[in-house]
C-alpha cells in the first residue's frame, strides 16, 4: 500500500512538472516571424510616426503600418452643423477595419460597452504587464468605462495645476498655497493681495490670464463634478445648489477682484503676462508653463526670472483626493473583431510600457506620462502636484462643455445666454436665483430645439 501512495505521489510530481515546464496556453498566438500587420486610427500619419511608429518599428522592424488618419472625420465635422461626429465615428471605424484605435474618454466608453473593444485583463495577467507604475485611480478610470473590465490603456493624461510665485508670498508675509486647498480657500489667500500696488505695479492675488466669468463658473463646476445636462443630454440641470453656489463664488471672486480676468483690449496688450513680470502671485496652467516661465526673459528683458513652486489645483472639499481635471484624450485599444490581436496587442503594449513613458518623461509638451515614474521633476520642482489626485470616477461631462449627446447648436445658442446672465450678476442687475431661473426655462427650450432639429434632419437624410 506504502509503494502505491509513493509511486501516486510520484505522478503527481511528474505532471506538475510537466504543466511548469509546457506552461499555460497563450492567450493569444505568438507573431510568426516577428511579422505582422496593424491598422491604426490616429490623428495623422505623420503624428503617429513621430510619436510611436518609428520607435515601435526599432523593436519590430518587420511588423507594418496602415494608419488612418482622422482627418477625414474632421474634414466631413466642417462641413456642416448637423454633423453627428459619433454616429459617423461607427460608420467610419466600421467601414476602415483598424486593428487599434486611439479614443478619447467617450469614445472609449461608448465602444467598450458596445463590445467593440478585446478585453485585454487575461493577456496582461499572462504576461504580468506592469500596472502598478500608473498613476493612481487611473485604472480604476478605465475599467469603470469598461464596467470593470480593462479595454484600453492610456500612456498619457492632462491635467493642469497652480503656479505660485514664492518671492510674492514671502515678501507680503502671506502664507503660500498648499496642496488640496479648495476654490474658496484660494480665493480667500488672493484676497490677501488686495490693496497692494497700484496701476501698471499692482498686483494681483489669482489671476486668468483668457476667458472670462463663464470660464472661471466652468472651472469651479468642473472640479465639483457638476454636470450641466442628464446622461441622455436632454434636460438641462443648471437650476441646482451645486450650480449656483459656483456660479455666486465665480460672480463674487470676479466683482471684489479675488479672481482678476482681463478685459478684451488688456487680453491684446498683454496683460496676461502678468505672472512673468511677477505681478501675480497665482495661476492655473499645464506642463508646458512652466518651459514659458524659464524662456521669457531669455529673449525679453522686460520679464524676470520667478521664484515659482507648484501645488494642486483646487478640489472639491467632499472629495479632497480626487480630480475631474484629468483628461484621457489617447486612449489605445484593441478592435474586438481585429485578425491581428497578437500584433495590436504587442503595440498597445509598447506605447503603454516604460520605454516610451521615459522618452516622454524627458519633454515638457503639456501630456503627461500616467506612468508616475518617469517624469519625477520638471524644472527643478517635484511633479508631486501632477499625480497626487486620482481621477474622479463618472464626471465624463461635467462643466459647461462636456455632453456629446447635445447638439452643437445648443451652445452655439446658450452660451451668449450664460455670458449676458454672469455679466448681470456681476454688476448686481440680477440676483444668482434670478439669472439661474431666467437661463434654465430659455435653456430647456434652446435645448428641447435643437434635438427636434437634428432628429429632422437625420429623417430627411434617411
Amino acid at each position: 500500500m506504502a509503494s502505491k501512495w509513493k509511486i501516486g505521489v510520484l505522478l503527481l510530481a511528474v505532471v506538475a512538472l510537466m504543466s511548469g515546464c509546457l506552461g499555460e496556453k497563450p492567450v493569444l498566438d505568438q507573431l510568426e516571424e516577428g511579422k505582422g500587420k496593424i491598422k491604426v486610427i490616429h490623428y495623422s500619419e505623420e503624428s503617429f510616426y513621430s510619436d510611436y511608429g518609428n520607435y515601435f518599428n526599432i523593436k519590430y522592424p518587420d511588423i507594418e503600418f496602415e494608419v488612418i488618419s482622422y482627418k477625414e472625420l474632421a474634414a466631413k465635422q466642417g462641413e456642416g452643423e448637423s454633423f453627428d461626429f459619433d454616429a459617423e465615428l461607427e460608420k467610419f471605424i466600421e467601414k476602415n477595419k483598424p486593428d487599434v484605435m486611439m479614443l478619447n474618454g467617450k469614445q472609449f466608453e461608448k465602444f467598450a460597452q458596445n463590445g467593440k473593444l478585446y478585453g485585454l485583463d487575461q493577456i496582461i495577467s499572462q504576461e504580468k504587464f506592469d500596472l502598478e507604475g500608473y498613476m493612481p485611480g487611473l485604472v480604476d478610470l478605465l475599467r469603470s468605462k469598461g464596467n470593470g473590465t480593462l479595454y484600453g490603456l492610456a500612456p498619457a493624461f492632462y491635467t493642469d495645476v497652480m503656479y505660485y510665485n514664492r518671492d510674492l508670498f514671502k515678501e507680503h508675509n502671506i502664507e503660500p498655497p498648499r496642496n488640496k486647498m479648495s476654490w474658496q480657500e484660494v480665493i480667500d489667500l488672493s484676497k490677501r493681495f488686495t490693496g497692494i500696488g497700484s496701476g501698471d505695479n499692482k498686483i494681483y492675488g489669482f489671476y486668468k490670464s483668457y476667458g472670462d466669468v463663464q470660464f472661471i463658473v466652468n472651472n469651479i463646476a468642473s472640479s465639483a463634478g457638476l454636470n450641466l445636462f442628464d446622461t441622455k443630454g436632454e434636460k438641462l440641470l443648471i437650476n441646482s445648489d451645486g450650480w449656483k453656489k459656483a456660479i455666486k463664488m465665480a460672480t463674487d471672486a470676479v466683482r471684489d477682484k479675488s479672481i482678476a480676468i482681463p478685459s478684451p483690449e488688456e487680453s491684446q496688450t498683454g496683460w496676461g503676462e502678468a505672472f512673468y513680470q511677477g505681478k501675480a502671485a497665482m495661476v492655473i496652467e499645464g506642463t508646458w508653463f512652466a518651459q514659458q516661465i524659464k524662456n521669457r526673459p531669455l529673449y525679453d528683458k522686460k520679464f524676470k526670472e520667478i521664484n515659482w513652486d507648484i501645488v494642486t489645483a483646487p478640489i472639491d472639499p467632499s472629495s479632497p483626493d480626487e480630480s475631474s481635471d484629468v483628461n484621457l484624450t489617447d486612449i489605445y485599444a484593441i478592435a474586438a473583431d481585429s485578425p491581428n490581436k497578437r500584433a495590436a496587442w504587442e503595440f498597445v503594449k509598447f506605447v503603454n510600457g516604460p520605454e516610451i513613458a521615459k522618452a516622454a518623461g524627458r519633454t515638457v509638451s503639456g501630456r503627461i506620462p500616467t506612468r508616475k515614474d518617469y517624469f519625477k521633476e520638471i524644472e527643478g520642482r517635484s511633479t508631486e502636484p501632477f499625480f497626487l489626485l486620482k481621477p474622479k470616477l463618472g464626471t465624463s461631462y461635467s462643466g459647461f462643455w462636456g455632453n456629446y449627446n447635445v447638439p452643437d447648436t445648443f451652445n452655439k445658442n446658450f452660451n451668449p445666454l450664460v455670458e449676458e446672465s454672469l455679466k448681470a450678476i456681476v454688476d448686481n442687475k440680477k440676483t444668482v436665483e434670478e439669472a439661474v431661473a431666467e437661463l434654465e426655462a430659455k435653456g430647456q427650450q434652446l435645448l428641447d430645439k435643437a434635438h427636434q432639429e437634428q432628429k429632422a434632419k437625420s429623417k430627411d437624410k434617411k
